[in-house]
């Protein structure tokens, strides 16, 4: 009798132990490695919406020199040398290439954005998927 006491103190022993050992496993499993899935879908994230601030910041710049251009540098005494050359035209020169550059960076960002916006929501919206 006290054979089969000790039989089933040591099964309980050993079952608590497996037990124990079995956690201890899975513990060691679930914390394994590095999850690599989710380390892109943040670091796409990231870089998308650093990119998306980078041209919106881009784009208001832009959006300024369009309303209110820089009229550059006009030297007043290399127009008086040359009777042909009129400070007023190379002055709205100077101008009308302003515009056209801001255009140009406005359409720039415009694009990039419409790019970069909709990487930026799937990947957010995967990540929101795996932490669910």
């Amino acid at each position: 009798m006290a054979t089969t006491a000790k039989k089933t103190a040591a099964k309980k022993t050993s079952a608590k132990k497996s037990v124990v050992k079995k956690s201890a496993v899975k513990e060691e499993v679930a914390h394994q490695g590095v999850d690599w899935r989710s380390l892109y879908l943040y670091a796409v994230s990231l870089i998308t919406l650093l990119v998306c601030l980078f041209t919106v910041i881009s784009l208001i710049n832009r959006g300024l020199d369009l309303i209110v251009p820089d009229a550059g540098y006009v030297d007043p005494y290399a127009a008086q040398n040359d009777p042909k050359i009129d400070p007023e035209v190379i002055k709205q020169a100077n101008i009308d290439q302003n515009r056209r550059n801001a255009i140009r960076g406005i359409t720039s960002s415009l694009v990039t954005l419409l790019v970069t916006v909709p990487v930026y929501l799937y990947h957010w919206k995967m990540v929101r998927k795996l932490a669910r």
